[in-house]
Parts: structure tokens; C-alpha cells; sequence
């Protein structure tokens, strides 16, 4: 079960992603050529001091679905106009790259949400499990502020451990927490109108609207296996007719199909007003085509519904936006039998009238069509980190038409965005894990990565480290089958290090130590400079605390997640050993390297705006002059 699954709760309000933004530069991990100047607000940096904290801002429960009644008010439901908020007796979660160099795949750590009544109670509380985003695209056309971010994208995973409290009076929340097994619940948000001009009051702000329903153990936590709609693309963040991926939910026996438009509809500006594309229609293919689909007839589909993102003005489409959070639920049970009959084998198209088609159309346009013969595969977590010779399982899923489906995975290579043409190198070498995989019967399948114990070398010098990227490929699908350039797993493996028993400051601490002062400034003007021996030394019980949390605690250091278990048990080593002086030992400084290692290597020339040298804009600008050398090849 997911958040597509009722009863379900629907939010909306605002989100901080108080991001640091030194990092996006990778050379900027060379210690030997950094220079404060980098530290300071610039057109390299719009966030210097960045805190990484992710949080939710005057988010409340706008909506909810019960039964198949959409809930409105507070006198359809008390849990309607509730808050979702932080935690409260802890601090906010961290928003993470996984590196500069996959920086398409940032993902939310250590963040708890609860649903409270405003008045000091709390109707439950629980740990939002660490996912990356995906599904990332140009929804906002037009830049509402200097420097808009006008890329979009959803995260989707479960509240676990979650503490009910029942005495509510909502029988909406006493239906989702008996549908809950265990009470964990499925949580979906759509992250859009991010500001990063520093001058204007949405500075480090976005919108947020999302749902929560669901969850039961066994299914994925981080996509819902229902039926996925691909679109074309015209460029690597555009599609070719203005819709981006969704994904629908079939569930037959109740005759009902939920779809989510939460993330795939265009808007205007960063307020979320919908971009006008007609009227919209989500039908059933009546036939079973196995190629792109340009226009149909209308006999050749059956009409499920139509979308009500055009209804009423602007203010009344906002509305429909914070009440559903873009998600619409048809009921077929009293439409031509033919769909009930037929849905569970036939793709779902979305739709729009030709032009002059007439009152009732006689033909439509078809802007996103169900994958190929329904056929897809997922990882259900797609981000990895890896010590030398440790192992991790990526669960697998392949479904038909939204049903699991037994049949043989072929993985490969695949970076995705990553950007191997600018220094350091991505050279991906060799991760060991199968070539190819069979689901069982249950559509699943694990895929077990092993990094090899020598790691990887330090391929790229003065970061640790190396990326990786694995997509796959069903056989049993068409060719030129149009594919979610996202849908494939990122993964870091650490460098194999060989660590002292006795580390000291200079030669083993502070090369690190220094990497995070310079990348993220405001620890060190405000609380330990890290590149300081003895304000390290002045706190050596707080930093103890902090690099032995688990990475999933928002106190965990560094909050970048990027340091390997060898580097990070050293650094503890280090702190718990002091030397006769009572302090962790110092040493003697090393000679300084003065050349970064990939020198040579040549920057792509970009017709970059200021303030976009660095960052998720300059990757897919990359991204796209990589594609025009290509000859639009991916």
C-alpha cells in the first residue's frame, strides 16, 4: 500500500532547504588550491552558509480522502486544517548530496514529522526513512524572481516507528492507522518555486504538497508499483508535450484509479499557478500498442475522467491543488464495462482534444502514454554509499500493467547525470554484481552490489571516493521503449584507507578536518573551526558524540554522509587517544601539494548565467551540450 492507497491525507505549505552551496563545485574539495574567497556569497555560491537543514514551514492538512469522499474542512474531518510539522524536541532534518559530482540525487536524512492539533498535541509522530528525490523536470516556466529555481522533483518514503494517539474524534485518522500496518505510513511530497536569490523573502524556500496513506511491510517504500506513465522528452528536462512522469493506481476490484499529477503539471510561476494545456483526459487504450502514439480516435479509447486542474480561476485551481495534492481518483464502476474488463491489460493514455476536433472531440492528442506493452522496473531505493568490501542489496520490482511480473532484468552501466566531463574524472571501473537477474513470481528480485576490498584507488584525487551508476533493461520490452532517465541506482564507494593506530592531527585529521571548514564555513565561524587544532581539541566530548551517531541521527557529522567508516573510526580513534599533554596527539605538519591532480583536464565552456556555475542547473546544462556533441543521443 502507498499514499496512492485510501484513506489518505493530503498537505500543503512551504519548505526550507537551508542548502550549502561551496560543495556544488568539486574542485572546491581540493584543499591545496581553495581560498576563503570562496567562502563568500558570490555568483559561484548564492548560500555559503548553508546549515544543510530540510524542514516544513505552515504545512497543514488540506485535504483527505475517505471511502472515496474527498474531505475538505475540518466539519468533513477535525484532522482537516491539523499541522504537519518538525520535531519537536529535536533538530530539523539535512539535505544531502550524495556528491559534487551526483548532486541529482539529494536526499532528506534524520527528519521527523508529526501531525498536531495546534494546541500541544500530537495525533502521531514518526521518522521519515532517508530517500533521494526523483523525477526531477522544468516544471515552472518562468522565473517569479532572480535566480528562480524552476526545477522541480517529488521524494516519496515511509514514517516508521510511529507513536499514534487516538483519542482524536477523526475518523479519517482512525482509518489510516488501521489500514497502517504497524502504523508506519507512506508519505509522498512535491517539491516546487524554490528561491535562491538572496534578496527575497522565498530565499532557501519552496512550496511543498503531498499526501500520506498507507504503508504495509512488503511493499516499496519509495515508488508505488502501479502503472507508470513515460513521457517523450524534447530535452533532457522538458517533455516533448508539457507532462512529465506520473504514476497511476489500479485498483480493479473497487473499479478505481488513482492518478498522481502532483509533480507532472507545468506551472507558470513559483506560486504553483497551472500552466493552461487544455482540458485533460485519462482514458484506456482500447487497443494494445507497442510503439509511441502521436493522435487516437475516440473510438479507439475509453474516458476515464478528466482532470479538474483547469477548474474554476486561479484561485479555485490552487485550491484543487492543496485539497488533492494533484492526485485524482476516477471511479469507473458505472462507465462503459468494457473498462473493467479490459484495464487490467490495456495502456492508460493521458489525453487532450485536437484542435477543432469539435464540441465532442473526434480525436485527441495523446500527451503521456503508459511505458511499453506496461511493462517496468524499479530499484526501490536508488542511492548507495559503500565501504571497501562491503555489500548492499538493492530490492528490485519488474510489474506488467501495475501487477508483479516474473521475467529477467539486464543491468549496465549508467550515470545518469553525472557530470564525467568536467574534473575530476568518473571513471567508472568495475562494481561487482550480476549481469543479468529473474524476478520471481512476486515481480521481485535482489540485486546484491559487493565494492571490491582495494576499493577504488582514489580515481580522483582530492575527493574520496568513487561514483557509480547501474541502470537496467527488461529484454521482454520494446525497443526505443521511452524511459525515466532517473530510474537507475547512484552509488559512492569510499577509498581504501590505511589508517594509524595512533593518528595524530596533522598527517591524518586535519586533511579531512580542513576539507569540511572550507566546504562548510558556518560551523567554523560559529561553533568549531575545523581546521583549527585546538578548537577541535576545546571540544573533543561534542565531536566524540556527533561522529559516533548513526548517519540516520540529524546530529550525525559530518552532515554530508560522506565519510567512510575507516575515516570516521580514526577520527574517533584520534579524539579517545590523548597524549601526555591530556589532548589528542598533534604531529608535524606535512609538506602542502600545490597542484591539484586533474589540472589538465579542461572545463566544458557553458553559456552559464551568474550564479549558475555550480549546482542542479549547471549538471543538466552540461547534461545538454553533452547531448548536442552527440547528436541528441543520451
Amino acid at each position: 500500500m502507498s499514499y496512492l492507497d485510501q484513506p489518505r491525507l493530503n498537505f500543503s505549505g512551504m519548505f526550507q532547504a537551508d542548502v550549502s552551496t561551496i560543495n556544488n563545485d568539486v574542485t572546491n574539495y581540493d584543499n591545496a588550491t581553495f581560498t576563503p574567497e570562496k567562502q563568500k556569497l558570490s555568483k559561484d555560491s548564492w548560500n555559503p552558509e548553508g546549515t544543510g537543514n530540510f524542514r516544513l514551514i505552515d504545512c497543514q492538512i488540506t485535504g483527505g480522502v475517505l471511502d472515496g469522499k474527498l474531505l475538505s474542512s475540518a466539519q468533513d474531518d477535525p484532522a482537516i486544517g491539523m499541522l504537519l510539522e518538525n520535531a519537536r524536541e529535536r533538530v530539523y532534518g539535512k539535505l544531502v548530496d550524495l556528491d559534487p559530482q551526483q548532486q541529482m540525487v539529494s536526499a532528506i536524512w534524520g527528519m521527523q514529522l508529526r501531525l498536531s492539533d495546534g494546541a500541544g498535541a500530537n495525533l502521531f509522530v514518526g521518522d521519515y526513512e532517508p530517500a533521494a528525490f526523483i523525477n526531477l523536470w522544468k516544471r515552472q516556466q518562468h522565473e517569479s524572481a532572480f535566480h528562480d529555481q524552476t526545477l522541480a522533483a517529488i521524494y516519496q518514503s515511509v514514517l516508521s516507528q510511529v507513536a499514534w494517539k487516538c483519542d482524536h474524534g477523526s475518523p479519517l485518522l482512525a482509518a489510516l492507522h488501521a489500514a497502517s500496518e504497524q502504523g508506519w505510513l507512506s508519505i509522498n511530497m512535491n517539491l516546487y518555486g524554490y528561491g535562491r536569490d538572496p534578496s527575497i523573502p522565498r530565499y532557501t524556500l519552496g512550496y511543498v504538497a503531498g499526501s500520506i496513506g498507507p504503508w504495509r511491510q512488503g511493499s516499496p517504500k519509495h515508488f508505488v508499483p502501479g502503472r507508470q506513465m513515460i513521457p517523450a522528452f524534447s530535452n533532457v528536462m522538458t517533455p516533448a508535450h508539457g507532462v512529465s512522469f506520473f504514476t497511476c493506481l489500479v485498483q480493479e476490484q473497487r473499479r478505481r484509479i488513482s492518478a498522481d499529477f502532483g509533480n507532472c503539471l507545468p506551472i507558470e510561476g513559483a506560486d504553483g499557478g497551472f500552466q493552461n494545456l487544455g482540458r485533460l483526459l485519462l482514458a484506456v487504450d482500447r487497443g494494445n500498442p507497442d510503439g509511441p502514439l502521436d493522435t487516437v480516435s475516440a473510438a479507439s479509447v475509453a474516458i476515464l475522467g478528466e482532470v479538474g486542474y483547469q477548474n474554476g480561476n486561479a484561485r479555485a485551481q490552487q485550491d484543487w491543488y492543496a485539497r488533492t495534492a494533484g492526485i485524482e481518483d476516477f471511479d469507473y464502476s458505472q462507465l462503459d464495462p468494457w473498462i473493467a474488463q479490459n484495464i487490467g491489460s490495456r495502456p492508460l493514455l493521458l489525453l487532450t482534444p485536437v484542435a477543432g476536433s469539435g464540441e465532442v472531440p473526434s480525436s485527441y492528442q495523446v500527451l503521456v502514454q503508459e511505458s511499453f506493452g506496461g511493462l517496468y522496473a524499479r530499484a526501490d531505493s536508488i542511492v548507495y554509499r559503500l565501504n571497501p568490501d562491503e555489500t548492499v542489496a538493492a530490492e528490485m520490482y519488474a510489474t506488467r500493467y501495475g501487477q508483479p511480473l516474473a521475467t529477467t532484468l539486464v543491468f549496465g552501466t549508467q550515470l545518469g547525470l553525472m557530470p564525467s566531463s568536467q574534473p575530476p574524472t568518473i571513471n567508472t571501473g568495475k562494481l561487482d554484481y550480476p549481469e543479468q537477474l529473474n524476478t520471481d513470481a512476486g515481480g521481485r528480485a535482489q540485486l546484491r552490489i559487493h565494492a571490491p576490498a582495494a576499493g577504488p584507488g582514489n580515481p580522483r584525487g582530492y575527493i574520496d571516493g568513487q561514483l557509480y551508476g547501474i541502470g537496467w533493461q527488461m529484454p521482454a520490452q520494446p525497443k526505443d521503449s521511452p524511459q525515466n532517465i532517473w530510474n537507475f541506482i547512484s552509488l559512492l564507494a569510499y577509498d581504501r584507507v590505511a589508517t594509524p593506530a595512533v593518528p595524530a592531527w596533522y598527517p591524518d585529521i586535519q586533511p579531512i578536518l580542513q576539507q569540511y571548514a572550507n566546504l562548510y564555513p558556518i560551523m567554523s565561524r560559529h561553533l568549531i573551526d575545523l581546521a583549527d587544532y585546538d578548537s577541535v581539541v576545546a571540544h573533543v566530548r561534542i565531536l566524540d558524540l556527533a561522529f559516533s551517531l548513526p548517519q540516520s541521527d540529524p546530529n550525525h557529522m559530518p552532515v554530508t554522509r560522506d565519510l567512510s567508516d575507516a575515516k570516521r573510526a580514526m577520527i574517533l580513534r584520534w579524539l579517545r587517544q590523548p597524549g601526555t599533554d591530556g589532548k589528542p596527539l598533534k604531529g608535524k605538519a606535512a609538506a602542502p601539494r600545490t597542484a591539484p591532480p586533474n589540472e589538465a583536464e579542461a572545463r566544458p565552456v557553458l553559456a552559464l548565467d551568474p550564479l549558475q556555475t555550480a549546482g542542479k542547473t549547471a549538471v543538466f546544462m552540461a547534461y545538454q551540450a553533452y547531448q548536442a556533441r552527440q547528436g541528441g543521443k543520451p
